[in-house]
């Protein structure tokens, strides 16, 4: 090896001043300013658990909760490879002080202490708004998709649930009754090979039979039993995934600053309904913060924009910016004069729905062929005939109790209408529509979207918006939970989002804030 360079000093050769932990690390590296942030924090409500007059002194919670967040920053998301980290690496070593934490500790660390570490999630946000990173303004909101820890297959209908858990006990009946059995024999005559055989398979059925179990319990916890229902994670459904097909997921979802890019607010839910969950979202992140009144400005995806959540924004004083669709494009029934009847030589264009009668797929025209006059409170056909406002009805929907309004035509304007045939069902001589309690503010909403100055503003969100979900799947690798159970999921959604806000903040300090953006 001659004429290539030589290491300075052997592994097994002795030294008389060793090398202090802190010269290993660069003054510049970013671990110190995450060391920094978390030593600012108040760790109280952490310290509270730990009863410090017993056994030896405990790690500090700070200390942990270091390794855990410095190691999903760098993609190090099991407790064994935290654990090995916390041994090979300087930075995670001068971060811990040089302490050997093992992967049980921190295991049991990262599983507990749920209102804890939704107090370090807001503080580490409250450290951003301290050093002017956080004006809470305007907010964004989205949700994901991430896989459970349940296998793509590992599901059941519940029929062949309950049939699964009589024929588990079936069988766990019969293993005990063998069980006993081989006990009361000689040893001589069954061996011992075959008493292991079967506690060995008792204590899976055992197994088998808690899962089952715990899937039944939570289809009895359920107003409305689903199709099938994951085994191993009772608790996740079956839900569409991102690149197609269907899987046990979960939805987390998210309330980011616009302008810093932290996120502001977190958490999971079982089912894809995230909508439902935006207000109380922005509801969270003024409690959180201690605001006087929720951010003014919202921005989030078009499945947002239900009725709902345009009367709440109304109501909360929120300047709200989402897509909406209304309609669809190059509509012959869009006239200006809805009273005149669209030209026959645009009936073929005119919007329709396939339905089934006599067993045939016919199409009729739906609810866009049909225009809404607000000034007078009733639709008009394309013949150009009115339906009247007739009585209110209200049904549930997705959980949710919804008021509709009925329209109907008159007897007299449907018969020998020449768009009959496109427009009555088989025994029907009249032409009923209907339309949600909150469709005049969707149709306001969709005037506002319109305009250039509303798609500037929602288009401020893309970014920010979606920086979270894409650095933590992409960057940290969290394409799976870990954990199983609804609540140990939040918690480990929110080590992610906390590890991703620190990260951030690291590049705020850094670097400063993204350049504004007009508004």
């Amino acid at each position: 090896m001659a004429g290539f360079a030589t290491p300075p000093l052997g592994r097994d050769q002795l030294v008389l001043f060793p090398e202090k932990l802190d010269e290993v690390i660069p003054q510049d590296h970013r671990v110190r300013l995450l060391d920094d942030i978390l030593r600012r924090l108040d760790w109280t409500d952490w310290e509270a658990a730990y009863d410090l007059t017993k056994g030896q002194p405990p790690l500090h919670p700070r200390v942990i909760a270091g390794a855990v967040l410095y190691g999903i920053m760098n993609r190090i998301l099991s407790s064994r490879a935290v654990e090995e980290a916390l041994w090979v690496r300087n930075d995670f070593r001068w971060l811990v002080e040089g302490l050997h934490i093992d992967h049980t500790t921190i295991c049991k660390f990262r599983q507990k202490n749920s209102a804890a570490l939704k107090s370090l999630f807001v503080q580490v946000g409250l450290v951003a708004r301290e050093l002017g990173h956080l004006p809470l303004e305007s907010l964004g909101f989205d949700g994901t998709r991430i896989r459970a820890n349940n296998r793509r297959s590992g599901s059941r209908s519940p029929e062949e649930l309950r049939q699964a858990k009589d024929e588990l006990q079936q069988r766990f009946v019969e293993l005990e009754e063998q069980a006993a059995q081989a006990d009361a024999s000689e040893s001589e005559r069954l061996g011992n090979h075959n008493g292991l055989q079967l506690s060995e398979e008792l204590a899976e059925v055992q197994q088998r039979q808690g899962k089952v179990d715990a899937a039944i319990a939570e289809l009895e916890k359920l107003d409305k039993e689903p199709k099938r229902l994951p085994i191993v994670d009772p608790e996740s459904r079956l839900t569409p995934n991102k690149d197609g097909g269907f899987a046990p997921n979960y939805t987390p979802h998210l309330a980011v600053d616009i302008d810093s890019g932290l996120a502001v607010s977190a958490d999971v839910i079982p089912h894809t309904d995230e909508d439902k969950h935006m207000i109380s979202a922005v509801q969270d992140v003024k409690e959180s913060f201690g605001l006087d009144k929720v951010p003014g400005e919202l921005l989030a995806d078009g499945m947002m924009s239900t009725g709902e959540n345009l009367a709440r924004c109304e109501e909360l004083g929120i300047d709200f910016y989402s897509p909406i669709k209304l309609g669809c494009k190059d509509n012959p029934a869009d006239r200006q004069d809805p009273r005149q009847p669209v030209p026959e030589a645009d009936w073929d264009r005119l919007p329709t729905s396939t339905t089934k009668r006599d067993g045939k797929k016919i199409k009729r025209f739906n609810k866009n062929a049909f225009i809404y006059d607000t000034d007078e409170n009733c639709y008009w056909c394309p013949a150009g005939e009115k339906l009247a406002y007739q009585h209110q009805t209200s049904q549930m929907e997705n959980g949710r109790r919804r008021i509709f309004y009925r329209y109907q035509s008159s007897t007299e304007s449907c018969q020998g209408c020449p768009l009959a045939s496109r427009c009555l069902g088989a025994k029907s001589k009249t032409r009923g529509v209907s339309h949600g309690e909150h469709e005049s503010k969707r149709r306001n909403h969709a005037e506002k979207m319109k305009t250039s100055e509303s798609q500037a503003k929602y288009a401020r969100r893309r970014s920010p918006g979606e920086r979270p979900f894409a650095v933590i799947k992409a960057k940290y690798g969290a394409r799976q939970f870990f954990s199983r159970g609804l609540q140990r999921v939040r918690n480990e959604w929110l080590w992610l989002v906390s590890a991703f806000n620190l990260e951030r903040l690291l590049s705020l300090q850094a670097s400063g804030p993204d350049p504004p953006q007009r508004r």
